[in-house]
């Protein structure tokens, strides 16, 4: 006996995108929802899902939202890479709190850290792009390579090691398709910084190989 052949579906039949349809359900966000059906039933669970704060927004915060709410200069369309002047201040908070220097012009404004992470893949990757990605990793990454054309390549670290990967490891795991090194210092999970000098180590290599971060 030989296997059933499955019917080819036509475009029409398929409700979303096989691009779409191909990555996985937000472990963070299930396990989260998770958490809350369990307080809702009354069980007592810590939940360590979303990294959610445990306070209310300070008022003074909720007054400035409030505030520009009211204000007609921001009810209309704004630039597409943010309020010229937020886009400075974010300048100025990096350079303050980082000691990075960028230009204004440099700053794009998104909703979040998901849509600037698959804006940033989907501007750099084409079909078959590799991106090299230390784990543990926020679980967003893969997916937004996936979502971008790109192929995730895990390189696993552990306890053992601080949770750090080695040059060694990164040199292991590139090959002729690696687009991308996703550089994250200190990386969620597990709240570990890299040092620039291993950093520079790990970004050393041919200029096909880029650095994201």
């Amino acid at each position: 006996m030989t296997a059933a052949t499955p019917p080819v579906q036509s475009p029409t039949d398929r409700r979303v995108s096989a691009r779409i349809g191909s990555i996985s359900e937000s472990a963070t966000l299930a396990v989260d929802a998770k958490a809350k059906a369990l307080k809702a039933a009354g069980r007592p669970v810590i939940g360590f899902g979303a990294g959610e704060p445990d306070f209310a927004t300070p008022d003074y915060i909720v007054d400035a939202a409030a505030a520009a709410c009211r204000d007609p200069k921001y009810h209309r369309y704004t630039p597409a890479g943010g309020l010229p002047e937020l886009k400075a201040a974010i300048a100025a908070k990096t350079l303050r709190d980082s000691g990075y220097e960028v230009e204004a012009a440099q700053v794009l404004v998104t909703n979040g850290g998901k849509q600037a992470i698959y804006e940033a893949f989907a501007a750099i990757l084409d079909p078959g792009d590799e991106v090299i990605v230390p784990a543990p990793y926020w679980t967003t990454y893969p997916e937004s390579i996936r979502l971008a054309g790109g192929v995730p390549v895990e390189v696993v670290a552990d306890e053992t090691t601080g949770y750090r990967v080695s040059v060694e490891q990164l040199e292991a795991a590139r090959t002729k398709n690696t687009k991308v090194l996703l550089f994250v210092s200190p990386r969620t999970p597990p709240a570990r910084s890299t040092a620039v000098s291993r950093s520079r180590r790990s970004a050393a290599g041919p200029p096909t190989t880029g650095c994201g971060c």
